[in-house]
């Protein structure tokens, strides 16, 4: 398992080194290539039968919008958030932000927010975090329509996947890793490696 994750990661990293684009600290678009396009559109439907948006996430394209509350109660767009760099943290479910602490406080010194949304509703995660000040937004997905937006729940299960996105100053996604979770530690070393922190 360790070896599979370990061999995971050397590949991640090797591509991004080989990869000029991901080098740069935003996209910038060739003379005479078109913009972005926005990404492809698909649906999906919950265990209710209640259809669902779903889209096929990919780096250099616009990161899909959305707004949910906060467990505060404070309302978050992403695209609001723009001229900042984002990293959404997709959980399978509460008990899997273990661990995000250390990582949205690494990630906060290169100028970095992390924003975690998890398919659960707003009371439970706040009776599961408590009291504790937070170093990252938790958000709220009760109906499981955003964690599908990314393409991350398993229609014949109804279950959320992990997943990260790293969504560059100007909207566009920079990483993605989906379906599946590295270790915070290498997940570090890829966002400060993304942001032009780090030589590798």
């Amino acid at each position: 398992m360790h070896r599979t994750v370990f061999v995971s990661s050397m590949l991640l990293l090797g591509a991004l080194a080989t990869s000029p684009a991901l080098a740069q600290s935003e996209f910038k678009p060739r003379p005479g290539t078109p913009p972005p396009t926005p990404p492809t559109h698909a649906t999906s439907r919950s265990a209710q039968g209640r259809e669902r948006p779903s889209m096929r996430v990919a780096v250099g394209e616009n990161a899909p919008d959305f707004e949910l509350t906060r467990i505060d109660g404070k309302t978050i767009r992403l695209s609001g958030l723009r001229g900042n760099w984002v990293m959404l943290w997709f959980v399978e479910d509460r008990d899997s932000l273990a661990g995000l602490d250390s990582l949205a406080t690494s990630v906060a010194a290169m100028g970095v927010r992390t924003v975690a949304v998890c398919f659960e509703k707003a009371h439970v995660l706040v009776r599961h975090v408590g009291k504790r000040d937070l170093p990252y937004d938790l958000l709220a997905d009760p109906t499981g329509d955003i964690v599908a937006l990314y393409g991350l729940l398993d229609s014949t299960s109804d279950q959320a996947r992990p997943g990260f996105v790293l969504v560059g100053p100007r909207g566009l996604v920079r990483l993605a890793l989906l379906g599946q979770m590295l270790p915070s530690a290498d997940v570090g070393r890829l966002v400060e490696y993304a942001v032009g922190g780090a030589k590798y």
